[in-house]
């Protein structure tokens, strides 16, 4: 079983990482904090101008802000509730499965 949750802690902390890192998100509310922290983003809501600050810097990386994503989501996984990781990973493969599709 361990594998498994850490494939589903996994695609929960890709799927949170890519919202806040460079992902408009629902209502456009990720874009608005990356504003908010002093990002600069083109037409398309891509990033495009990064402040000089260590939360923009940690932001702006999704492999960063993966770290601590997968440190929340197993501890969510282990303290919380199970099935909320789920939901999050579920989401991811379905986000996956549709820029694969979309190719």
């Amino acid at each position: 079983m361990p594998l498994v949750e850490a494939c589903l802690i996994g695609l929960a902390a890709w799927r949170v990482s890519a919202l806040v890192s460079y992902e408009r998100g629902p209502f456009d509310m990720f874009l608005r904090l990356r504003e908010a922290l002093g990002f600069q983003h083109g037409d398309d809501g891509e990033p495009t101008a990064w402040p000089e600050t260590l939360l923009a810097k940690l932001v702006s990386c999704p492999w960063c802000l993966g770290i601590w994503a997968a440190a929340g989501f197993w501890a969510l996984w282990e303290y919380v509730s199970e099935p909320a990781v789920i939901i999050v990973a579920a989401a991811a493969v379905v986000v996956a499965v549709e820029r694969w599709n979309h190719q």
